[in-house]
């Protein structure tokens, strides 16, 4: 089976052909000649050369695909990447992700985030102090488990004020 990266099997990158049962073919050899010392040589270095620049066609060949797949990876891998991680500030409304969530099948169907919350407090290390109303939460949050809380009114103001710019909507 052909490897999806090098574009060849195993076996013809190491014999530089494709592997054939025995079974499934009945090989008929005529002798045209004797065989003698001299043309035995002959003939094996003949196919040790054959070999030797077949086998480094496909090698580099493979080389050339490893590299295209590896670039594909990468670019795949980039493209889901973040493009900046949020810093917040003191008084942001945050939401918090649920992570009991993720973990358990019997609430998948609950929401993800928790209420939003204000920063508190800044502790570093992309650590953050959270309140809810009047009432500090006794555990940190970090940075990944937050994300920035926007009410459906700011949202629309935001898409209003763009679409003004853009002087779509008057």
């Amino acid at each position: 089976m052909k490897q999806d990266t090098t574009q060849a099997t195993p076996f013809e990158l190491v014999y530089s052909r494709i592997a054939i049962l025995s079974v499934k073919i009945e090989v008929k050899t005529y002798l045209t000649e004797p065989i003698t010392e001299e043309n035995f040589q002959k003939t094996l270095l003949r196919r040790t050369y054959n070999l030797m620049e077949t086998l480094e066609n496909k090698w580099r060949k493979a080389v050339d695909n490893i590299q295209k797949s590896q670039e594909k990876q990468k670019k795949r891998h980039n493209n889901q990447l973040p493009d900046k991680p949020v810093e917040f500030k003191n008084r942001d409304k945050v939401l918090l992700h649920h992570t009991k969530v993720e973990k358990q099948w019997s609430e998948k169907f609950n929401l993800k985030w928790n209420r939003p919350f204000h920063i508190e407090k800044i502790l570093g290390n992309k650590a953050y102090k959270l309140r809810l109303n009047n009432k500090i939460l006794t555990k940190a949050a970090h940075r990944d488990q937050l994300k920035l809380y926007q009410n459906i009114i700011s949202i629309l103001t935001s898409n209003i004020s763009q679409l003004r710019a853009q002087k779509i909507l008057v």
